[in-house]
């Protein structure tokens, strides 16, 4: 990294907690205010005002959005179903009393919010403390000066999701939740304290790595500081491999970065998705004999580059990324998704075997990142410039949406690729087109500026303004040929296009897929239709031509799981259903296919667990399909076998009998046997 952190305001310790373990004897204390909360939806004057009456205001817990559900709802009109139907977008507010005792009056305290969409403005005991604009990134505010000790203390927030032109996403393809979405955190340290800590690794080989490490120390007393601080690193089981003390004074007032490389780690253990070993850089600041703050980062040790010809490679072996794109909302909770849940979708997103993930399009939770690097999962992680972009205020959030988002997630050894924009050439105007290019370039700049060490990357669905393409390190394509248009077979043929012009970029297929509506089949689907049987038609179509071309370093399904769009239309409205699992996380068809070709583990599963009806005259054949990755494959209906196979696709012809028929798989992998087995009730048609 290239500049200091504390050169961006508010984001000198932004989520330290989340990267912090504390021990007993530090003081740093981290305590979480997720509950008892106070909500009012829409605007109040002063609502900041300790004496205002708030018992009408509903109690919360947080993570809260006001738009759980009215983004979904609709209405029935003469013309056939509204989805026309909007859900607030507006200003809210939100209270809590906290009280501070009076052995707190020695602390620096802070309040930190993970993440609050998408304007949000912060008081305490009716003094304003900050406001942060953006709805993706955590922030931090410091309110030692604002505290009342030893008696309660009021925090309100007022958090606006409105469409601003100055702030991104002016518009998108998914629901602009409101609310204070991810958790808030008190943290309290001393008068002299330690930020959010980079952890460089400018070589690793297999034979030795080096470490660098850039720790800012702010001194907030009235005098010089002059202590040690200690730096210890530990390897993946937790054993202290080395230690340095390094003598540090600290002038009064601003932040100091300590810049310590560390000695070689011979034969380091690398970080990979088959063995993702995380190391730990242990820091401690001391005054004399004792430990005054205390702060530990989790780090891997890998090397990767990409080729425009040959792909990607990981700690020096070739690895085609097989991955998915991953929006935050999940069913009930909209956007405001706990941590559990938020690994639970990086743990679905492995077990189907995928290595890479696209955090679409903005900056996600900690907890995601921390499932990625515990998992071995690559990520490609973008900032929420998507379909459009404004002039010179919208460019100034969009890079310091950046430059929060490179600082505070900078240290995850599983983020491989920054992203800078998504179809920014779709909805812009010709007269505005060159403001795209201006802001890409600046953004690249940036992020090349405060992480040389990683790709840059933009996705783009159109080819307008070509002369963008050229600006990253990686072009990103958005493509859904035999969805919105033309046939699955135009891929192949635009991707050697592309290629024949841009020789020496390297490509991405970051976006394609169609959608499905999970449960609805038909035998001969001839259109997008959103049943499972078309969605696996183009998979299975761009599947093969994307491993046809090595040149193609991988490929992003669009997406993972359905998620809110108020805009879409299919057969559920407000949701677009292009993923591999429904927006409640129940797979559908295609998550199985994807699953026998990507995992190692023995698997079977006869296609489709939800289509339990078939029809037909007597004596017709159905098609049944078992996705397997087993060498062998034997399928039996009632008992009786009806073929052995050993290579794909596994594809039998099946004469139903009238009524109940019990279908069984059992596929065999070297000493491994799996089975799976249905029930599929067949009518015969007179």
């Amino acid at each position: 990294m290239k500049k200091s952190l504390h050169v961006y305001i508010l984001v000198t310790v932004v989520l330290l907690f989340c990267s912090a373990r504390i021990f007993s004897d530090s003081p740093r204390t981290i305590e979480k205010i997720n509950s008892d909360w106070k909500f009012h939806k829409g605007d109040i004057e002063k609502g900041f005002h300790i004496v205002l009456d708030d018992t009408q205001w509903e109690p919360v817990d947080i993570p809260h959005t006001w738009n759980a559900q009215d983004p979904y709802d609709h209405r029935d009109v003469d013309d056939g179903l509204d989805i026309t139907v909007s859900y607030y977008r507006g200003p809210s507010w939100y209270r809590k009393s906290i009280r501070f005792d009076n052995n707190d009056r020695s602390n620096r305290i802070s309040l930190v919010f993970e993440g609050a969409n998408k304007v949000a403005e912060v008081w305490m005991n009716e003094t304003k403390v900050g406001t942060h604009i953006g709805g993706c990134s955590g922030f931090e505010f410091d309110i030692t000066s604002y505290v009342r000790f030893g008696e309660e203390n009021l925090i309100a927030v007022r958090v606006d999701n409105s469409y601003h032109y100055d702030i991104p996403p002016q518009s998108a393809d998914y629901t602009m939740y409101g609310g204070i979405y991810r958790d808030v955190y008190v943290v309290k340290t001393a008068s002299v304290y330690l930020g959010h800590s980079l952890i460089s690794t400018p070589s690793v080989t297999h034979d030795a790595a080096k470490v660098k490490i850039e720790v800012p120390v702010t001194n907030k007393r009235g005098v010089e500081f002059r202590g040690d601080l200690e730096i210890s690193l530990l390897n993946p089981v937790g054993t202290v491999i080395q230690e340095t003390l390094k003598e540090v004074r600290i002038s009064k007032g601003s932040p100091r970065d300590i810049r310590i490389e560390m000695n070689e780690i011979e034969k380091p253990q690398f970080w990979s998705p088959d063995t993702p070993h995380l190391y730990t850089v242990r820091i401690r600041l001391r005054e004399k004999d004792e430990i005054i703050d205390e702060i530990s980062e989790r780090f891997g040790l890998r090397w990767f580059r990409f080729d425009p010809n040959d792909g990607f490679f990981l700690n020096g072996e070739y690895m085609r990324l097989k991955g998915v794109n991953r929006h935050q909302d999940r069913a009930g909770y909209g956007n405001a998704v706990p941590n559990h849940l938020h690994t639970e979708d990086m743990h679905f997103i492995k077990s189907m075997g995928a290595n890479f993930v696209r955090l679409a399009h903005y900056q996600q939770d900690q907890a995601v990142l921390y499932a990625c690097d515990s998992l071995g999962l690559l990520v490609w992680e973008e900032i929420p410039v998507v379909r459009s972009v404004g002039k010179e205020k919208f460019s100034q959030n969009a890079k310091n949406m950046l430059r929060e988002m490179i600082t505070q997630h900078s240290n995850h050894p599983c983020i491989i690729i920054w992203g800078l924009m998504n179809e920014v050439m779709r909805d812009q105007r010709d007269e505005e087109l060159h403001w795209a290019v201006d802001l890409c370039r600046e953004l690249n700049t940036i992020a090349k500026d405060l992480d040389p060490s990683r790709y840059t990357a933009q996705a783009q669905f159109k080819d307008r303004g070509t002369d963008v393409l050229t600006i990253t390190d990686i072009t990103g394509f958005n493509k859904y040929y035999g969805w919105y248009s033309d046939t699955f077979d135009k891929l192949g043929p635009y991707l050697d296009e592309q290629k024949e012009l841009f020789p020496d970029k390297v490509f991405i297929i970051s976006e394609y897929g169609a959608g499905s509506d999970r449960g609805y089949h038909v035998e001969n689907p001839t259109a997008p239709d959103f049943t499972e049987n078309w969605q696996l038609k183009l998979h299975q179509s761009y599947w093969k031509q994307i491993t046809e071309r090595r040149y193609i370093a991988g490929s992003a399904v669009w997406n993972m799981f359905d998620f809110g769009s108020w805009e879409k239309g299919g057969t559920i409205p407000h949701i677009n259903q292009k993923g591999l699992m429904s927006f409640d996380r129940k797979p559908k068809d295609i998550f199985y296919f994807y699953q026998s070709l990507w995992t190692e583990d023995p698997m079977v599963y006869i296609v489709s667990h939800t289509w339990r009806k078939r029809y037909g005259t007597k004596g017709q054949t159905k098609d049944v399909e078992v996705f397997s990755n087993c060498d062998q494959v034997e399928l039996y209906v009632n008992g009786a076998s009806v073929g052995l196979k050993t290579s794909r696709p596994y594809l039998w012809d099946v004469n139903f009998s009238k009524g109940v028929n019990h279908i069984k798989a059992v596929g065999k992998k070297e000493d491994s046997i799996v089975e799976d087995e249905i029930s599929i009730s067949y009518f015969i048609m007179d």
